[in-house]
């Protein structure tokens, strides 16, 4: 059986990203979004979560956003005390938040996959054990699929993938031993398209998906000026050409063809 979890970054980062979450939602395959509790448009977010009430939100848990890079972000963790004796009070506090929007996350992740750090995941496991958080995303399975049908994977791609590559075995470790009862996605899809997730090269994924469960995140947004004409993201990666291809007649048809089932929401 191959079950795919779909699912929208960034939810309440703007109302254009919002308003795509519930179109993609109602008129596509979304089926998850992951909400940023401090996002300008989290409160409107919230709301548009509960009048649709077969979206099921996660955290969308973000960490140390620096203007550098996410990069030295995630070195800070390493170096700087403070940060690391920051991190369990920010993920309770953003947990709470969302449960005060009226939220029971069904899930947690990070921006810019912030969740994977390891001074960061142990923490986050924790939490998602306190709070009955039932699912985590660790990115992986990409890059074999995607090494087959793009011309190129920037260096950076490839960086990060081998870092995950290495992380991933502890990650799983780590889950097992401090929340049994978490799920963690074991091939999740969306890194090495960041921002790009057109209809052909969701297509190829799906042609090629394992058998198990997967998740695939998109960011979409209904900006017209967000438009992906090249072969480079947007400065937010939240793009109008996601959501297209999250309600793509021929993605649907894909699915259908290819006996995959939607994770829904409540199952």
């Amino acid at each position: 059986m191959k079950r795919l979890i779909v699912t929208a970054d960034d939810f309440g980062a703007s109302s254009f990203v919002n308003s795509a979450v519930i179109r993609a939602f109602k008129e596509g395959i979304l089926r998850y979004a992951s909400l940023l509790v401090d996002g300008p448009a989290a409160s409107e977010a919230a709301k548009l979560a509960k009048e649709n009430p077969g979206l099921g939100v996660g955290l969308h848990l973000e960490l140390g956003t620096l203007p550098i890079s996410p990069a030295l972000s995630g070195l800070g963790y390493f170096f700087l005390k403070k940060w690391r004796e920051s991190v369990e009070f920010e993920i309770k506090r953003q947990i709470e938040k969302l449960k005060n929007f009226g939220i029971t996350p069904t899930h947690a992740d990070g921006h810019t996959n912030i969740h994977i750090h390891p001074v960061i995941f142990p923490a986050l496991l924790r939490a998602c054990q306190k709070y009955g958080i039932s699912r985590l995303r660790v990115p992986a399975g990409e890059y074999n699929l995607g090494r087959r049908h793009l011309k190129k994977i920037s260096f950076l791609n490839k960086v990060e993938y081998a870092a995950f590559g290495i992380l991933g075995p502890y990650l799983k470790k780590k889950a097992k031993k401090i929340a049994p009862k978490v799920e963690i996605v074991p091939r999740c899809f969306g890194l090495l398209r960041s921002g790009r997730m057109k209809e052909d090269y969701v297509l190829r994924l799906l042609e090629n998906l394992p058998e198990g469960t997967s998740e695939i995140y998109f960011h979409p947004s209904l900006d017209p000026e967000s438009r992906v004409t090249g072969d480079f993201p947007t400065k937010t990666h939240q793009t109008i050409t996601e959501f297209e291809t999250l309600t793509s007649p021929r993605i649907l048809e894909a699915l259908k063809r290819l006996d995959i089932s939607l994770s829904q929401f409540g199952e």
